[in-house]
């Protein structure tokens, strides 16, 4: 199939038979594939933003939940692995560019696979711009700087990524990656090392089930950068690594930051430091600063600096291209479509738009770039839930029409084959069912205990994606009658 790109080679419009021709030759285009194992699991963790998240969304969780924080980590992460186990069953299916989209479009319906696009480019790039505004938090906190100033020393590196493409930023992400879980391994040695290996309980005090749900919603923010590989499908030398890689990112970002929170804690609890912690808003910085000096707080500052690049640029290209794959299916304007290089430049364009839009109003609007990154992160946890219920549901579908159809033409297999097929289906019911009932615990409870503002903008959102999808499908109707 012929690639075409917006470069000095490529044909102009006019050369065309017609404009229409010429988008529809677009359309047709396909994303090179370039991206190994190894570049999908370090843009997964780049999108995890490991450090950082530690410094944010972990600070949530022990706002919220305190001594219990090292459980509650672990129960983020085993929600973001029931619905990490649904996206490897359904990223072995499909290879096109678009992620949980292109799930929803081809198990559920058309309109169905509109509104999941639509919240995930509204999950991806309240995500991708809390880490921008948790990075700019940073900067103020520590040296003063201007959030705004702060947020352009994280936007502007991030957006030239963007536009270079995904193996520059693969290359870059390797490279962070290394360095920040090693750190943060070394935090939770830090941690019990300076409690002398004492070991405290966590289970002592239980917080209230509310505090429990919202806890859990910032908790799977930390090993969720999965989310920004899943549109890369197509883009990537085997498709079934983007599952591979998001179950092993997973698991290590869980059980990496979940010690470091255990060690800061314990840390605490016997260095008399446990009112810092508690008061600081950047616990884990003040506890190195104190007891490790200038260096270590150099590093953390380059660490989350370098985290809020590689996060929000992570999230970019997930959010550039379901806006490119929604573009080909014709629910977005053709010129998305529009490539150079092999990158999809315009849809680039409108995410860059997007994310400063985003990061740089709510600034303006918020002048607190904590409290404003704590709002963001209550956004894009209630609009990730809501766009996994939607992979949980596409796998759940595509399980029981798949047995449906093979129970059609079961005579013409052998029943050792029929029977491992019932197996493997059955257990994608089960794992997409746990998924479905985890996650809607979790969006009900944090329904309840979010903001008056963070729940209208969500709800909001999705009522405007449901008329966008009604609007879309009338003009298909009336433009085939």
């Amino acid at each position: 199939m012929q690639k075409l790109m917006l470069d000095e080679s490529d044909p102009k419009p006019a050369e065309t038979d017609s404009i229409a021709n010429y988008l529809r030759l677009r359309r047709t285009t396909t994303l090179k594939r370039k991206l190994s194992f190894r570049d999908l699991f370090f843009l997964s963790l780049g999108g995890q933003a490991p450090f950082l998240s530690l410094l944010t969304y972990a600070t949530g969780v022990i706002i919220y939940s305190f001594l219990f924080s090292p459980l509650i980590i672990i129960l983020g992460a085993l929600l973001v692995l029931i619905n990490g186990l649904v996206v490897y069953k359904l990223s072995k299916k499909y290879q096109e560019a678009g992620g949980y989209y292109i799930y929803a479009m081809y198990s559920l319906t058309r309109r169905l696979g509109l509104e999941t696009g639509w919240m995930y480019i509204f999950y991806s790039a309240f995500y991708g711009s809390a880490y921008i505004v948790g990075a700019s938090f940073l900067l103020h906190y520590v040296f003063n700087l201007n959030p705004l100033i702060s947020a352009l020393i994280v936007f502007i590196p991030a957006i030239t990524f963007l536009i270079m493409g995904t193996k520059p930023s693969a290359k870059y992400a390797e490279f962070s990656g290394i360095i920040e879980i090693a750190f943060i391994a070394l935090i939770s040695i830090i941690g019990i090392y300076l409690a002398h290996f004492h070991f405290y309980n966590p289970i002592q005090k239980v917080p209230s089930i509310n505090k429990i749900a919202l806890a859990i919603l910032f908790a799977i923010g930390i090993p969720t950068g999965y989310g920004s590989i899943t549109p890369l499908s197509e883009e990537s030398i085997n498709h079934k690594d983007i599952g591979r890689a998001a179950l092993l990112v997973i698991i290590v970002g869980g059980l990496v930051t979940g010690f470091a929170i255990y060690g800061l804690i314990d840390a605490g609890l016997y260095t008399s430091q446990l009112s810092s912690i508690i008061t600081s808003s950047v616990p884990i910085l003040n506890l190195l600063k104190e007891n490790f000096g200038i260096i270590a707080l150099i590093f953390m500052i380059y660490a989350a600096i370098s985290d809020g690049i590689l996060a929000s640029l992570s999230f970019m290209l997930g959010t550039s291209r379901t806006v490119y794959a929604m573009a080909q299916k014709e629910m977005l304007p053709s010129v998305f479509t529009w490539l150079r290089g092999n990158e999809p430049i315009m849809a680039s364009i409108l995410t860059a738009i997007i994310y400063g839009a985003i990061s740089f109003l709510g600034l303006i609007t918020i002048k607190n770039p904590f409290y404003l990154f704590l709002e963001f992160g209550a956004i894009a946890g209630l609009s990730n839930v809501f766009v996994h219920l939607s992979a949980n549901f596409s796998l759940v579908l595509s399980s029981i029409r798949d047995l449906k159809n093979r129970a059609k033409i079961i005579g013409t297999y052998a029943i050792e084959k029929i029977f491992n097929f019932i197996i493997n289906k059955t257990t994608d019911l089960i794992i997409g069912i746990s998924a479905i009932l985890f996650s809607l615990i979790v969006l009900l409870y944090s329904m309840a205990t979010v903001n008056k503002i963070v729940e209208n903008l969500f709800m909001g959102w999705i009522i405007i994606g449901f008329l966008y999808a009604e609007i879309v499908d009338s003009i298909k109707q009336n433009h085939n009658h």
